[in-house]
């Protein structure tokens, strides 16, 4: 059959179409590209507590698994936060924001994992906030959780089946065990039940990386376990990886592990290996910043941090303690990101006042930072590493200077011999040396913390306490040192490798 020639008549009418086609479609790429990634706000703590047979801190395990389905299943940028936070004004009208409060219940066994949205379109500028309720019906856990996926507003290309346990006492031996990792809290009862979980169910990739997570808070906890730790901890982490080689939290606790040994190039390969499947991941991002400035590469971290404060929701939330700052000497960035952020293990650890009173000894205020380290030495289930050295710089800011130096000395002949985790925590050991006037072990220390990878020059260079060392020979030829490795490094870990394709 043959098809009648165009007449010039309908000619310009068909172009006239397809040119509105091709605008619409124009706009449409335009609008997508404005758009830019899903930013997800994941509320864990909606429901009073008594409604809904969870525990705080079980709540916020759940909410954990919560964020690992969506960026395994979705790729989405999620963060998690325990409370709604206020001045959600600021976020009206934004087209690439979603708020999603959860409503977990425990009914026996039984979980529901009802959920709340709302769209940056429904959000007033006063905060007012327009919900849509997605209420979900009691069932075995896994199955609320593919339950949840499926009924997520953005769309998601896979399933929870490797991330959540089938057996719902296996999975409630999950949420029990990450309860306990959030608070530091009754590590060896965790770690049992973690292991009992991969023994139940070894196909279940959170197992093993919760596995390998507690094996590694352990680590943090007895610095002398680390050797023989080590080993064992990234063989967790890789064999949850292998069942879910997308997984953005076990890629990250990998890249942890391999930083704290000294070996931030096999971190940043980790990581930037893992980018590639998941851009607009804000952990691995703050990762990356992690290692970076452990390497020294300060330009690379502040990038990265920039990169990921656009995908998180860092008004609300800091996403980590932004040491690389402290470096840079953007100290007020740097204060911003010690706020004290409820039920977070930063808080409970005694991270987060040790580094408040360690800024104000920078900034020469040491009635605060006697007050800090106080703080630091008093919290509920501190890191033993953190408790210890907190103690030891306010017996120095005390004027207890013999106290000071014995127990700095007793707890430095400890680790000894051992190849303990993360060279910044040992500049740290160097500089309570250096004020108490001890240039030789401060030295020493110093070398020590170079020598386990913490490659920093800047901060060689800028630490006001490390000042009475930066005359002596050695220290000269340490800082000749740091600056080659770090060249290296430079060479390896260009700018570009962040640039948004």
């Amino acid at each position: 059959m043959a098809f009648p020639l165009l007449t010039s008549r309908r000619t310009p009418l068909v172009l006239g179409a397809a040119l509105v086609l091709l605008l619409i479609g124009a706009l449409a790429w335009g609008l997508g590209r404005f758009r830019g990634p899903l930013r997800i706000l994941l509320v864990t703590q909606a429901l009073p507590l008594g409604q809904t047979g969870l525990e705080p801190y079980e709540e916020r395990a759940i909410g954990t698994l919560a964020q690992d389905a969506l960026e395994v299943a979705g790729g989405q940028a999620v963060t998690l936060v325990s409370r709604l936070p206020q001045g959600l004004g600021s976020l009206q009208g934004q087209s690439n924001v979603l708020v999603v409060l959860l409503e977990p219940r425990r009914s026996g066994e039984s979980l529901s994992l009802s959920y709340r949205f709302v769209r940056g379109g429904g959000i007033g500028k006063d905060g007012s906030l327009a919900w849509t309720l997605r209420p979900m019906e009691p069932t075995v856990p896994a199955q609320a959780f593919e339950a949840f996926l499926r009924s997520f507003p953005e769309a998601s290309r896979g399933s929870a089946s490797s991330l959540v346990p089938k057996a719902p006492g296996t999975f409630w031996q999950v949420i029990r065990a990450g309860a306990w990792r959030l608070q530091n809290l009754h590590l060896e009862e965790a770690l049992a039940l973690a292991e009992r979980t991969v023994r139940e169910e070894p196909d279940c990739a959170s197992a093993w990386i919760l596995l390998g997570n507690l094996r590694y808070r352990w680590m943090l906890n007895s610095p002398a376990a680390f050797r023989q730790e080590q080993a064992e901890t990234e063989v967790h982490l890789q064999r949850g990886l292998a069942l879910l080689p997308n997984h953005p939290r076990g890629a990250f606790l990998l890249s942890l592990l391999k930083a704290d040994n000294g070996n931030q190039r096999e971190a940043l390969d980790i990581l930037i290996q893992a980018r590639r499947r998941q851009p607009n991941n804000p952990t691995l991002l703050t990762g990356v910043a992690y290692a970076a400035r452990g390497a020294g590469l300060l330009p690379l971290a502040r990038k990265a941090m920039d990169i990921r404060d656009r995908l998180a929701f860092s008004e609300f939330q800091p996403q980590a303690l932004d040491i690389t700052c402290l470096y840079t000497g953007e100290l007020p960035r740097f204060a911003a990101s010690l706020q004290d952020q409820p039920g977070h293990l930063r808080n409970t650890s005694g991270v987060t006042p040790f580094y408040r009173g360690y800024l104000a000894l920078v900034q020469g205020n040491t009635a605060v930072a006697r007050e800090e380290f106080h703080r630091a030495t008093t919290s509920a289930n501190g890191y033993p590493n953190i408790t210890r050295l907190s103690r030891i710089f306010e017996l120095i800011l005390e004027g207890q200077r013999d106290e000071a130096w014995q127990q700095l000395r007793e707890y430095d002949q400890e680790r000894i011999g051992m190849r303990e985790p993360d060279g910044e925590f040992t500049i740290r050991l160097a500089e309570a040396y250096a004020m108490l006037g001890d240039r030789a072990s401060a030295m020493e220390m110093a070398a020590r913390a170079f020598s386990r990878g913490f490659g920093c020059t800047a901060w060689y260079e800028r630490s006001p306490m490390l000042e009475p060392l930066r005359g002596l020979p050695k220290w000269k030829a340490l800082i000749q040192h740091l600056k080659e490795r770090q060249s290296l490094m430079e060479d390896r870990f260009p700018l570009s490798l962040l640039d948004e394709r």
